[in-house]
């Protein structure tokens, strides 16, 4: 055999080898596919057949144990869950010696992903590659699952800032500012003094950061940042400011006492305000938070056309004071609104109306120079100066007119519980008739007048005339009895109800001498 043969005959040998091999690996290849598409098609119907829309057993969302829970099942008992959170108090260290407490709930404690935090929980073990979701329903099934899904929680920014503000206040040596004050040697402006002051910003991060870092849902300390800042108005922003633009003063001695203590919070809060030309100011932001922290108690304040007990009642005159001098100033009024009903301690349309963040009384300075506000209280006086520099000319002056139109008188009587004992029964306001008002701006000069324009307008309501009825007693079933006598609005069953509680269901003599049963 030749040379040629034997290699031709090796090579056909070869071929034949390689194409066996070939058809051998295609075999193995297609048995491969169909077993892998059979073991995918049994882990599919496995995985599917688990797909029952409930959360597998060891899922957690944050601290919430979600298993077997459907998706509303489980939204419900997370957010239950944060919910119940907002009662853990929180303590914020100042330093070693000085730290203060707020709730959750106080700060604004919510969960933002909520939501997506479930809804990837409800999805655990049913996506993915067939073969991991079900190593991970097997696990479940075997009670050896336990997988958590992280919860984000965060403190809402403004409701924090007011809480940690108002709480730390009294704790902090805050900055003292420059001040216009009234020396023997006429007016004289005070140095300034470097304080400390919370940076709400980072103690805010700080919160977060303690909410989100492994909290278990238990009370915690976190560290409040403190800095040393100096006092923002120094003596030379006051110096130039000698003359008062606006001033009014109204009467408040005769308040309650915690009315009494609402108004001189506020004032005082008002007190030593500083606007730089073109800034704003709020005058609920700065009296705010009415709370005891922040110098504030309960007292009558008006809701709709009634008269209750809120926290901080009394503001309202406060704000009204300072309308009035800034009036005088000639600043911008940029918001203000009337009282549901008239006020005593001004005219009509010459008050000006706070309650919380839904009606304010805000103002700019829409001069040239800065201005500074200064409060005084002084023989149960309010009084307001606006303190600048003047520049309008002597001989123009300002009057403010409130013109009124009324409807007719309000006929009968209200009757409202007090915070007083029973047989307490007095009058708490005269009535009042509806009442359209404007207030009308007149300015002359050199007793001439050169302008008169109407600057507001405001409605009162109808107000019958109201008396005050006790309804305390140690006897809670007498309170219920004199409250239920209340809500008649019946004057004939509220005194005999009174009078029956006081004497007894027995005969008792009236006023006039008669002998009732």
């Amino acid at each position: 055999m030749t040379t040629k043969r034997r290699k031709r005959r090796r090579r056909r040998s070869s071929r034949q080898e390689t194409l066996r091999d070939l058809c051998l690996l295609g075999f193995v290849l297609v048995c491969a596919v169909v077993l892998y598409a059979g073991s995918q098609s049994v882990l599919r119907s496995y995985v599917k057949k688990h797909d029952d829309g409930k959360i597998l057993s060891g899922v957690f969302v944050g601290n919430t144990d979600v298993s077997g829970m459907n998706r509303k099942e489980a939204l419900e008992a997370v957010q239950k869950d944060v919910t119940d959170c907002g009662a853990v108090m929180v303590t914020l260290e100042i330093s070693e010696e000085k730290e203060f407490e707020a709730s959750l709930n106080e700060l604004g404690l919510s969960s933002p992903g909520l939501k997506d935090a479930v809804e990837e929980a409800v999805e655990y073990g049913k996506t993915g590659t067939m073969s991991q979701s079900y190593k991970i329903i097997k696990k479940a099934q075997k009670k050896k699952l336990e997988h958590r899904i992280p919860l984000e929680y965060k403190v809402e920014e403004r409701a924090a800032a007011r809480v940690l503000s108002s709480r730390s206040q009294a704790m902090l040596d805050t900055p003292v500012n420059a001040a216009i004050v009234q020396g023997p040697e006429g007016i004289q402006v005070t140095e300034p003094k470097e304080g400390e002051v919370l940076n709400t910003e980072q103690t805010i991060q700080n919160l977060n950061r303690f909410l989100n870092e492994g909290w278990n849902g238990k009370p915690g300390n976190v560290k409040a940042v403190i800095e040393k800042k100096d006092a923002p108005v120094t003596a030379e922003d006051l110096a130039e400011l000698t003359d008062i633009l606006g001033s009014c003063t109204t009467y408040y001695g005769d308040s309650g006492e915690g009315r009494l203590k609402n108004v001189e919070s506020g004032a005082n809060h008002l007190n030593g305000i500083f606007l730089r030309p073109g800034e704003e100011q709020s005058a609920n932001e700065a009296m705010e938070p009415y709370t005891i922290e922040n110098g504030y108690a309960e007292a009558d304040s008006y809701e709709s056309n009634t008269v209750v007990q809120t926290m901080g009642g009394g503001i309202c005159q406060v704000s009204s004071t300072l309308y009035n001098a800034l009036l005088f100033a000639e600043l911008e009024i940029v918001e203000r609104y009337p009282h549901s009903m008239l006020v005593s301690y001004v005219e009509a349309s010459k008050d000006a109306a706070i309650a919380d963040d839904l009606l304010d009384l805000v103002f700019k300075n829409n001069l040239d120079y800065p201005i500074y506000i200064q409060a005084v209280l002084a023989d149960g006086n309010l009084t307001f100066n606006i303190y600048g520099k003047e520049t309008r000319s002597p001989d123009r002056t300002l009057t403010f007119i409130s013109e009124s139109r009324e409807s007719e008188d309000t006929e009968g009587k209200r009757f409202v519980a007090t915070e007083n004992y029973i047989g307490y029964l007095a009058i708490q306001s005269y009535a009042h008739p509806e009442i359209t008002a404007q207030l009308w701006k007149v300015v002359t000069e050199n007793g001439q007048e050169v302008s008169r324009d109407v600057i507001n307008y405001s409605q009162y309501m109808a107000v019958p005339e109201t008396y005050g009825v006790g309804v305390l007693s140690d006897d809670l079933a007498d309170t219920d009895k004199m409250n239920s006598a209340i809500m008649t609005q019946d004057e004939e069953t509220i005194q005999n109800t009174m009078n029956e509680i006081l004497y007894g269901p027995a005969d008792y003599t009236d006023d006039t001498g008669n002998t009732q049963q």
